[in-house]
């Protein structure tokens, strides 16, 4: 509300030497907010008037002020226009383009909007600047850092332990996404669900899941529920030996199909 009272006061303002005060009107909505429109206003606006009416009800072109918003409330267009203290009595020169009317639609409503647009531009006109005056706010953009399995500090076994269980998960559908982040490796459908952290010896596993919600009869599961670790979920395991990929996998599957459900 303060900022459409700061857009219009400034609107009707602007070059006038006995500028109007604010505080004595209010936001008038000439198309009126209420939802029942009067079948006169459904005629006026034309079969599409709902649609109109949420397009355009609070732009500026179906914005102005009045001293009488009470009395005008939901009232047709021109009973706005020829009440005692409607439009065609008004001194505001927000409203000399509806005093030109005789019906309000949408093709007036853009109109008007137009004419105030062109009006801003006048009032708030963009600065004059030089590349000299700019340069000390000119920002570089950086390029987004991209990452790949050379970024990890792998070493031989390492990479042949994520190669193996990467192509595990990748088909398990190729649905499955597998992101490369600063710190680990991502695998989503809609969200991650597993994570992989490459360390010195082992990879270390993040399983999107509640520790409660995990079927794992060989115990190779721990709960981090609470603890801070890279990757997403409460669970964490680890591959240390391409003998476990099977074991590992059964977990993973796990959040996959609970996502994939």
């Amino acid at each position: 509300m303060r900022a459409r009272n700061f857009i219009l006061s400034h609107l009707e303002n602007y070059g006038n030497k006995a500028p109007i005060i604010i505080e004595n009107y209010t936001i008038e909505h000439i198309m009126p907010q209420n939802s029942n429109l009067s079948v006169e206003w459904q005629i006026e606006l034309g079969t599409n008037w709902k649609e109109v009416q949420k397009t355009y009800i609070h732009t500026i072109g179906n914005l102005t002020l009045t001293a009488y918003n009470s009395e005008m409330i939901d009232r047709p267009f021109m009973s706005k226009m020829s009440m005692e203290g409607g439009f065609k009595e008004s001194a505001l020169r927000l409203n000399s383009y509806l005093v030109t009317l005789n019906e309000w639609n949408e093709i007036h409503i853009k109109e008007r909007a137009e004419q105030l647009a062109k009006k801003a531009l006048q009032i708030w006109s963009y600065p004059e600047m030089s590349d000299e005056d700019l340069a000390p706010y000119r920002v570089t953009e950086k390029p987004a850092q991209r990452y790949s399995l050379e970024t990890y500090d792998t070493n031989a076994f390492t990479k042949m332990l994520f190669e193996v269980l990467d192509k595990r998960i990748m088909n398990l559908s190729p649905s499955v996404k597998r992101e490369f982040k600063k710190l680990y490796i991502a695998y989503k459908l809609d969200t991650n669900f597993v994570d992989i952290v490459i360390q010195k010896q082992r990879l270390r596993i993040s399983v999107n899941m509640k520790f409660a919600d995990i079927f794992d009869p060989n115990g190779i599961c721990r709960d981090i529920t609470g603890l801070g670790r890279w990757g997403n979920g409460d669970v964490e395991l680890f591959l240390d030996h391409t003998s476990e990929v099977d074991q590992v996998m059964e977990i993973i599957e796990q959040s996959y199909n609970a996502q994939a459900d």
